[in-house]
């Protein structure tokens, strides 16, 4: 009798080189470190909510450097699995996230801790 698979997908990726570091994560954590990498993360989750127009955003960003892995997305409509917090997800991202120079040279809006969805 075949074995029925529980996962729809699978995910292989080559072992990142470097230190590991993370730079924030599905629940509302940022990395406050003043280095380029941290910023970068948060800048880059900013701009995602921005991109899709409010109605997604790249989250539980961690790595080495600038290249990420097992990254994690809060939607409206709550489609990517069990740890996409929704709109929840975003208030809690933007509860403490702080604009950097990225996000101003981007012309990104504050939220100042608010999300108007």
């Amino acid at each position: 009798m075949p074995r029925m698979c529980l996962y729809s997908y699978l995910a292989v990726e080559n072992e990142l080189a470097g230190q590991y570091t993370k730079y924030n994560n599905n629940d509302g954590y940022v990395n406050e470190s003043e280095c380029i990498e941290c910023r970068v993360a948060q800048a880059f989750s900013h701009f995602s909510f921005e991109k899709s127009r409010r109605q997604e955003i790249v989250v539980d960003i961690q790595g080495s450097g600038c290249t990420y892995t097992d990254p994690q997305l809060h939607s409206v409509d709550e489609a990517y699995g069990r740890a996409d917090r929704g709109e929840h997800g975003f208030v809690r991202f933007f509860k403490t996230h702080k604009c950097n120079f990225l996000c101003k040279e981007l012309g990104l809006p504050e939220h100042q801790g608010k999300v108007f969805v």
